[in-house]
Formats: C-alpha cells, sequence, structure tokens
C-alpha cells in the first residue's frame, strides 16, 4: 500500500513538472504572436510616391501590389522607423517592402469605407526618376 501511495505521488509530480516545463512564461508569448503577425503581413507594392499632410506621410498612388491583380490603388505610406527616409523618392515610382494595418483593413470592410489603408514601409528604392 505504502509503495502503490509513493508511486502514485511520485506519478502526480512527474506529470506537473512536464506539463510546467511545455508552458511558455508570459513574457514569450507577446513577442511571439507580434513576430508572426508581421512575417505574415509583409507586402511588396509599387507606384508614385507623392506627399502627404505631414512631413512623416506620403501617399503611392496608382499601386500594384506584387502577385494580386485587384489590389489598393492608392496607399498611405508611413516610414517603419527614422532610418527609412521616402522624401528622397517623392515624384517618383518606387518599389516599396512593409507591413499593411490589418485592423485598419478590417475596420474599412467592416463600415464599407474607401479609406485609403496604411502601409508601414520597412524598404523603399526608387525604380524610376518620375511616373508615368
Amino acid at each position: 500500500m505504502n509503495r502503490t501511495f509513493v508511486a502514485v505521488c511520485g506519478a502526480v509530480l512527474m506529470s506537473t513538472a512536464l506539463i510546467g516545463a511545455q508552458q511558455k512564461p508570459a513574457g514569450e508569448g507577446n513577442s511571439g504572436e507580434n513576430n508572426n503577425s508581421a512575417s505574415a503581413a509583409t507586402v511588396t507594392f509599387t507606384g508614385c510616391l507623392n506627399p502627404g499632410s505631414n512631413a512623416d506621410s506620403f501617399y503611392l498612388t496608382n499601386a500594384k501590389q506584387k502577385g494580386v491583380k485587384n489590389a489598393d490603388k492608392s496607399l498611405k505610406v508611413v516610414p517603419a522607423n527614422p532610418k527609412v527616409k521616402l522624401d528622397q523618392f517623392l515624384l517618383g515610382e518606387v518599389e516599396v517592402i512593409g507591413t499593411v494595418d490589418q485592423a485598419e483593413a478590417a475596420a474599412d470592410k467592416a463600415d464599407g469605407a474607401a479609406k485609403a489603408r496604411t502601409l508601414t514601409v520597412t524598404k523603399a528604392k526608387l525604380r524610376q526618376q518620375s511616373c508615368g
């Protein structure tokens, strides 16, 4: 009887230890979710870069998303960080890589709004000096 009791207690302790080892700490779960959502939403657009209403906002007109035929024709473009310099490409045809705000896109579809979605740019390169 004592052996059975000790064996059951040992099995419970081992099971608890194994389950605890498989769970992620609270801090790790948040960073993993952000990385997955960011990598899943990375897109490439080409189009004409035009100035926006303030110094750090721009609009990409005649936009074409790589691999998608019926994508947005116009996007609001903002740099992801201060290292991304877009003003040097103004009024030129550019290729930009970044992430589209998925929450904003879902809200626009629900509202039926035709507002331009926001593309947060991580990389940009000039394709031609002028659009057209």
